[in-house]
């Protein structure tokens, strides 16, 4: 009896708590597989067999584990310590939620929007507080705010774990915002004729060279900048464009900063503007 009940509280706490221990892959619905579960068990020499396991579960005074015969899983019932969904239902989540990451990773999200990558969900915290403490674990953070009123209307589905982590499928860059900036598409050109404009005909001027190759790649929305990336070359420039009607005579303007590559923007520029944005600092 002794023996089993270390092994129950063995079980449960792989599957609460600590199920890397035991070398267990858990999936967000807390399942794990109950032949990675009983190599585990073997490994401590505790020798259980599938039928032997099911004996254990049935001999609870309260429902511990629930199993899944069919699939072979196992999941603990209640307790967790990390987020789990076990109650399926479709919620309504806050019109805002968020996201943390690092920088490193938003190129890709830039061009692929947020996915699951090897969980089955995407992971949005309620608070911006607890996003960036997320980022913080896998390098500089950076947030990322999702419309989750645009997403439903479209026909997304929201789910909430037993730890307040909202859960949801891949969501498309559209719906992301990396406030104060986002992603930007010049279709009518407007912006890279302004920046003509602004420079004029000055040939000394050190973007100049670079004018045919330049792309719109970034827009503020807390101010006029605008990010250009030279396709050609891949650096990047972030300018302060004036729209004044008067000709540029003052040299400095419009105002300037290089980037070797936009990764170098990520890490200094967005990063930057997003701890004075949701005042981080």
């Amino acid at each position: 009896m002794e023996t089993s009940d270390k092994t129950s509280k063995l079980i449960s706490y792989w599957l609460r708590h600590n199920p890397g221990d035991a070398g267990l892959i858990v999936d967000d619905f807390g399942w794990a597989s109950v032949d990675q579960l009983l190599y585990a068990l073997h490994s401590r020499n505790i020798q259980l067999d599938f039928s032997q396991l099911l004996q254990l579960q049935s001999g609870f005074d309260k429902v511990r584990w629930e199993m899944d015969e069919q699939s072979h899983k196992i999941r603990a019932t209640h307790g967790h310590s990390f987020p789990v969904l076990l109650d399926d239902k479709v919620k309504i989540p806050p019109e805002t939620l968020y996201h943390g990451t690092a920088v490193k990773n938003i190129s890709n999200i830039s061009a692929e929007g947020l996915l699951p990558m090897a969980r089955q969900f995407v992971h949005l915290s309620e608070t911006i507080e607890t996003a960036i403490t997320v980022g913080k674990r896998h390098g500089k953070p950076i947030l990322i705010e999702v419309d989750t009123k645009e997403l439903i209307n479209d026909g997304q589905a929201f789910f909430q774990t037993s730890d307040n982590v909202w859960l949801t499928t891949a969501i498309a860059i559209d719906y992301l915002s990396f406030r104060p900036w986002h992603p930007a598409i010049d279709e009518s050109g407007f912006a890279i004729a302004e920046l003509r404009r602004e420079i004029g005909d000055r040939t000394s001027h050190f973007l100049y060279p670079h004018l045919n190759n330049l792309k719109l790649a970034w827009r503020s929305s807390a101010s006029d900048d605008t990010l250009f990336k030279d396709e050609k070359t891949g650096e990047c420039f972030m300018v302060h464009l004036t729209y004044t009607k008067k000709k540029q005579e003052i040299e400095g303007w419009p105002h300037i900063e290089k980037y070797r590559s936009i990764e170098e923007w990520f890490e200094t520029g967005l990063w930057t503007d997003q701890q004075y944005f949701y005042n981080l600092e």
